[in-house]
């Protein structure tokens, strides 16, 4: 706002209806009010002008230097206020950068963790790995791979789904040795083409084996 009506304000010099105005910004506008306080603080040192002995009032010149240094004094103060802020703002926005890049970071180490995870957990299949094979239409395979997943479950096993495309779905399922063949039976119940394990299979606390599910049908 002009500082000649913040003066003219605290003069007493407005009209009873600009009076009434300002005052109804004041009350809705804080950076007016902290205007305000500024031009009062400065209202206060300077003094009235009539204070100069031999003088009935202030001259325009007179008039004229002490509206020139309040007005200086308003503006320092101002260009003051703005750069404390700019410096807060550029601050905080640096702050708010770190914390989005950290945070990046954190996400990316996770997903690395759990690809190591995933890995460890579930082996690369491999051409020694034992298959079992099923062919159900595409519309079924779905439910049968849920069905395969329960039955691992079922002798204390696990199993997870690998690769699910146009040419079918492929599981893994960890199963401990000792309930391998109660396995089996139950893929053959399913349907599944169990080949004969070859011995060595059967050695270690678990095995895993490899579970393909096509729909019969040649691409």
């Amino acid at each position: 706002m002009n500082p000649d009506k913040l003066f003219d304000y605290l003069d007493g010099k407005l009209s009873p209806e600009e009076r009434a105005a300002l005052e109804e910004r004041f009350m809705s506008e804080p950076e007016l009010r902290k205007e305000l306080a500024v031009a009062r603080q400065i209202h206060a040192q300077i003094g009235d002008s009539r204070e100069i002995v031999g003088f009935a009032g202030p001259t325009l010149e007179q008039r004229g230097a002490v509206l020139a240094r309040r007005v200086a004094v308003v503006f320092t103060v101002l260009v003051f206020a703005n750069v404390v802020f700019g410096i807060y703002a550029i601050a905080f926005m640096k702050k708010k950068e770190r914390a989005k890049v950290s945070a990046e970071q954190n996400r990316s180490d996770l997903t690395e963790s759990l690809a190591r995870t995933a890995a460890v957990a579930l082996p690369t299949p491999t051409l020694e790995l034992e298959e079992i094979k099923f062919t159900a239409p595409i519309a079924e395979q779905n439910q049968l791979a849920n069905a395969i997943v329960g039955e691992a479950k079922a002798v204390g096993g696990s199993a997870a789904k690998g690769l699910t495309d146009q040419s079918g779905v492929l599981l893994f399922a960890e199963i401990p040795t000792p309930r391998l063949k109660e396995f089996r039976d139950g893929m053959r119940k399913l349907g599944g083409n169990v080949p004969v394990p070859p011995a060595q299979n059967v050695s270690g606390e678990k095995n895993i084996l490899q579970i393909r599910i096509t729909s019969g049908v040649q691409q």
